[in-house]
């Protein structure tokens, strides 16, 4: 059995995740900004969960939360889930939220992983699966600062996969379409809109609002994918989950093939040296 330390618990896909790895018998570490509010989690399987108070937007929270997990025995698979929405056009997008969606999806993500990779890389052994998203995988008119959030902690991750392979350890990026969860409702939205963006925000608004509910995505599947993938000896580094995901990256990855064939000779025509 494995020790697994988790971020954003406190509902949806973390908390799913933590009922996931303890009912199968796993040691689970479970954060929270509030750890409060994993009292039920904890008396549900007493022997086998623990919460911790978690920030990842405080560099002291984290190395106070990294270190009291690592005390208390060694960590084999870090899941970073902690994440927050934002709904905005780009152009008026409010420059607080946007910074506060990177440092919480991106820098959190990086920063929590960094403080534990000094313990997993001592240990030769460990696996790092983030929650990332198809919104890291292609672009949505809305979703702007989202988007860029989740494509920079995907190519962070890929990155640090190539790094720590030959140590041992493993790197997986999930990036799943709508899941159940709070991400819509809890995300901070604008809704003042220029008349110029009406024609596409409107329809993006509509979809948006009608999602709340009705999001095909499982969050306890999600966690019993996240066990699953953790007990291979080759989990995928990518792995999109959900039909929207799997169709919307099929499309993206068809659309990027199309557009460097089209645009080849004038790509390489930059090159001056062979």
């Amino acid at each position: 059995m494995a020790t697994w330390f988790i971020s954003g618990c406190s509902t949806g896909i973390g908390r799913a995740t933590v009922e996931a790895a303890a009912s199968a018998g796993h040691t689970v570490i479970a954060t929270a900004r509030r750890p409060d509010t994993l009292d039920d989690l904890v008396a549900a399987h007493p022997e086998t969960v623990t919460a911790l108070a978690l920030d990842v937007t405080s560099p002291a929270s984290i190395a106070s939360a990294v270190a009291a997990a690592t005390d208390a025995g060694p960590i084999d698979v870090l899941v970073n889930n902690a994440g927050i929405g934002y709904f905005s056009t780009i152009e008026e997008s409010d420059p607080a939220e946007a910074r506060r969606v990177m440092d919480t999806n991106f820098w959190g993500a990086a920063d929590l992983t960094t403080a534990l990779l000094p313990h997993l890389r001592e240990r030769r052994a460990g696996h790092i699966i983030t929650v990332s998203s198809i919104a890291g995988v292609r672009g949505s008119a809305g979703m702007g600062y989202y988007c860029a959030s989740k494509w920079a902690i995907s190519g962070f991750m890929e990155s640090l996969a190539k790094e720590v392979a030959h140590l041992g350890i493993k790197v997986s990026i999930l990036e799943p379409g709508p899941v159940l969860s709070q991400w819509i409702p809890s995300g901070a939205k604008q809704r003042e809109i220029h008349p110029d963006y009406a024609e596409v925000m409107q329809p993006y608004w509509e979809r948006i609002d009608h999602l709340p509910g009705n999001q095909p995505g499982d969050p306890d599947a999600l966690a019993r994918v996240m066990v699953h993938i953790a007990d291979l000896d080759a989990p995928p580094l990518h792995l999109l989950a959900g039909r929207h995901a799997l169709t919307q990256g099929a499309a993206k990855a068809a659309a990027l093939a199309d557009e460097v064939e089209r645009w080849e000779e004038l790509g390489l025509s930059i090159d001056t040296r062979a």
